[in-house]
């Protein structure tokens, strides 16, 4: 009996662990709830992206759809050397509808914030607007409370060590206690001691 793999299971490319972007080569519609920014080394970066040019190929001559295969290629070309923006643009002004622009936006997103990168939050509530209609109530919940959590993160322009999901909502947790921790006015509990 097989084992399902962990969601958030490092990809190394030694082994065959899964990083939830290898979702993105199925032919079905990708799930908009998904974490595609999980980090992956420059060696299975470069083989998934080989995997995903020869499934783009068979699809062309096909003539289906293969939106979230270039998709699948900004995330590899991100991870092996941490370029995207103008693949980004290109693949911004080719999406077909309104699905394809949300998974964009919500992978996008996800990689500058693996990396803690400015405008992660922008990329990441865009594509929350544009998924929306697919979400379920349980789909849709869960990015609001993972959205709202990531915001606690402080971005920059220069890119910090990546980072996956948990490790990121871990920190972010962490940085939301402290400020709601300092925002909250000091109540003396001693006063049977201190009068």
């Amino acid at each position: 009996m097989a084992v399902p793999l962990p969601a958030f299971a490092v990809y190394t490319g030694r082994m065959h662990t899964r990083n939830p972007s290898d979702h993105l080569l199925g032919g079905q519609q990708p799930v908009l709830a998904t974490w595609y920014g999980e980090p992956m080394g420059a060696a299975a970066a470069a083989s998934l992206y080989a995997r995903a040019q020869q499934e783009l190929q068979q699809r062309l001559c096909l003539d289906r759809g293969a939106f979230n295969l270039h998709v699948l290629q900004l995330v590899c070309n991100f991870w092996r050397n941490a370029q995207g923006a103008s693949a980004y643009g290109t693949l911004a002004a080719t999406a077909g509808g309104r699905r394809e622009r949300a998974l964009l936006e919500l992978v996008y997103g996800q990689l500058l914030m693996s990396r803690k990168l400015l405008p992660a939050n922008v990329h990441l509530e865009r594509g929350f607007e544009l998924a929306a209609p697919w979400l379920a109530s349980v789909s849709y919940f869960e990015l609001v409370r993972r959205h709202d959590t990531l915001a606690c993160l402080r971005l920059t322009d220069r890119p910090a060590p990546a980072q996956g999901l948990a490790a990121l909502l871990s920190e972010a947790a962490v940085v939301r206690r402290l400020r709601d921790g300092a925002k909250r006015p000091r109540v003396n509990e001693h006063c049977d001691t201190v009068g």
